[in-house]
């Protein structure tokens, strides 16, 4: 009889005293083994549900000055099973951003699932140096399932943060540029540098920066010349967009008189920038310009022929203030024979004069009544983004210009405004235009900081956005302009 081995492990089968088998440890095995063949297909199951929906998101620097671009992009990769969805924006404390355009839309493949996939494109401007974060990005959508009922799928991502360097001590200008590109034209004075004294001469120079809003560039500052009468006019600006970024250009004209002959110097113009491609400074510079200005006899001798028959005219006025009254009585008696007529023309006149006031007035009055109504109603929904709007003007935060915009599509939901320029332009309110133009220009001036509200004047901001509000919508309406940008071109979110 063969000695069984004591450390083998007990067999699965085994048999008691009344010869019944005892499958307990070959029903424990057998479980255990279905376990494990399981957990594949549990585990690629919830991955393909996971998978229906992801965002993911890039920039294109690691690294960045304060105020300089940062291009963001965001794609969200989603089945076509899904029904609905929103996207939150990028949203920073300490930065402010601009959306780059509408969204696109494309398909694309990862690994073996085929997904949709919507790409929207941020510019983002630091605005302290230190760390910029951004809030996560959330996802939240429904797809129908299986079995036809309706399911929820989230899904969120936030963007690493990344370092911000201060503006460089080397830097010389009195106004921070850090760009890609810019350059400096001047046009409308003649090649050949030759003008006559008493001539209108308009020189108009152009700037351009690539990577920078149009806040950030400041106007040319003025310049005296002996001899050269300058009148300067205001500066205009504009902002290009695109999905490389924003390209922002100021345009500057003045009208310029030589009141002297000889050569008359126009001073150099310079503009120092931060080339953010080379990390190193650099200069745009217009050159100064030698005039030569010739006496202007032409001017003098039309002057002097002008004179004798001024003075011929004003003889002839005092002489017919002399017989006036002859001349008088000559008109009088050959309009007798008219002077029915005009009474019954005056009468007509005003008669329908009265008929067009009343009816423009009634008009006027319904379209008041129901835009009044239409903005009660509408009151309710964005008195919480309104609080917000105001509170933000207070403390001179730089998300004062896109909440203003937020408020204003809702208040005008067909107008589409893009920029708070375009609601600046169609309000026709100089203070708000004035108060988010300070507030700007200061976010990315190098002399006077961001805190310094004594400066702002946040309160003149507020009280602009109160009297916007208190407006009618039909005032707004008829004081409105062109638009800016046309929406093909402009950020469709803000």
């Amino acid at each position: 009889m063969v000695e069984r081995n004591s450390t083998f492990p007990a067999p699965l089968w085994r048999y008691d005293h009344n010869g019944y088998s005892d499958c307990r440890g070959f029903r424990r095995f057998l479980i255990i083994a279905l376990c494990l063949l399981a957990l594949p297909a549990w585990a690629q199951s919830s991955s393909v549900d996971a998978r229906k929906v992801f965002i993911e998101l890039s920039t294109d620097k690691a690294e960045l000055y304060v105020q300089e671009q940062l291009l963001l992009t965001v794609q969200l990769y989603f089945s076509n099973g899904l029904i609905r969805g929103e996207l939150s924006e990028p949203v920073s404390n300490n930065a402010v951003i601009e959306s780059l355009g509408p969204q696109q839309e494309y398909a694309r493949v990862r690994g073996d699932q085929r997904y949709r996939m919507i790409e929207r494109r941020y510019a983002v401007y630091p605005q302290i140096p230190g760390q910029l974060s951004l809030a996560p990005l959330e996802f939240e959508g429904s797809f129908r399932g299986a079995s036809g009922r309706l399911k929820i799928l989230r899904s969120s991502e936030q963007l690493f943060d990344l370092p911000v360097k201060d503006i460089p001590p080397q830097f010389s200008g009195s106004v921070w540029l850090p760009a890609t590109g810019l350059t400096l034209e001047e046009s409308g004075l003649p090649n050949d540098n030759r003008v006559t004294s008493g001539a209108n001469l308009t020189r108009q120079l152009t700037l351009r920066a690539k990577g920078l809003p149009d806040a950030t560039l400041a106007p040319f500052p003025a310049q005296t010349t002996p001899g050269m009468r300058s009148y300067p006019e205001p500066a205009k600006r504009a902002t290009d967009i695109s999905a490389e970024g924003l390209t922002s250009i100021l345009q500057q004209a003045s009208a310029l008189v030589p009141v002297q002959a000889g050569e008359l110097r126009l001073p150099e113009v310079r503009v120092p920038w931060w080339d953010t491609a080379s990390d190193s400074e650099k200069v745009a510079i217009i050159p100064e310009r030698v005039l030569v200005v010739a006496p202007g006899s032409d001017f003098n001798a039309q002057v002097q022929a002008q004179a004798p028959a001024v003075a011929a005219f004003d003889g002839k006025l005092n002489e017919y203030g002399d017989d006036a009254d002859p001349e008088l009585d000559v008109n009088d008696q050959g309009n007798t024979g008219s002077g029915a007529f005009w009474p019954w023309l005056a009468l007509f006149m005003a008669v329908g004069w009265s008929i067009t006031a009343g009816s423009f007035w009634r008009a006027k009055r319904s379209r008041y009544r129901a835009n009044k109504a239409t903005k009660s109603d509408a009151g309710a929904d964005d008195s919480e983004l309104y609080k917000e709007l105001l509170a933000a003007a207070g403390n001179n935060n730089p998300d004062t210009p896109r909440l203003l915009l937020r408020w204003m599509n809702l208040q005008y939901p067909g107008k589409g405004f893009q920029s708070w320029r375009q609601v600046a332009e169609f309000c026709h309110l100089p203070p708000l235009t004035d108060a988010l133009t300070t507030l700007e220009q200061r976010r990315y001036s190098t002399e006077q900081p961001l805190e310094d509200n004594a400066s702002n004047n946040p309160a003149q901001l507020q009280q602009a956005i109160r009297e916007l509000a208190r407006r009618p919508a039909s005032q707004a309406a008829n004081n409105g302009l062109s638009p800016l940008y046309p929406p093909a071109i402009d950020a469709s979110q803000r």
